[in-house]
């Protein structure tokens, strides 16, 4: 089976809400998240579609992690460690043309670079988008809003903050 790689990007704001957008296709809320583009890293890509999906500029939160290139630097840098990597069964998509195939999704956690930003839904992926209480994310039906894994995951992460 063919398999992309993704990156998704779990959006909490100063107040504990996650930010989500009704996905047209998969008829579910979802975080903002999409395909990696040729010479992008994932974190690049979760900032990027953050952008593109809501309007939103985002700083990526990754997990502690040691410099291994503290003493180095010429020889690279350390990339944000993603908070879960995912493999996804994406299904077949006759109005894109698309096989059933399967996401690597790296996972972020991100914040708003500025809690005055407008918001604006892309069209052309969502039809809807809004923020999310703790309590909202558990009152959604998780075989018909929203799936499992992502309820999951949003629930662990307003649990922690």
């Amino acid at each position: 089976m063919q398999k992309h790689f993704t990156a998704t990007a779990f959006i909490i704001d100063s107040q504990n809400r996650t930010l989500l957008l009704w996905h047209k296709r998969l008829q579910r809320w979802m975080p903002p998240g999409g395909h990696i583009d040729t010479n992008e890293t994932p974190e690049e890509t979760a900032r990027r579609e953050c952008k593109e999906e809501t309007g939103l500029d985002v700083e990526i939160i990754g997990d502690a992690q040691e410099n291994l290139f503290a003493e180095n630097a010429h020889e690279g840098h350390m990339l944000k460690k993603p908070i879960a990597l995912l493999l996804e069964n994406i299904p077949a998509s006759e109005e894109r043309g698309e096989p059933a195939h399967q996401h690597m999704d790296f996972l972020y956690l991100a914040r708003p670079t500025n809690e005055n930003q407008q918001l604006t839904l892309e069209e052309k992926e969502g039809s809807e988008i809004r923020w999310f209480t703790y309590e909202e994310i558990t009152a959604l039906d998780n075989r018909k809003e929203i799936f499992a894994n992502v309820q999951h995951y949003i629930l662990s992460l307003l649990d922690s903050r």
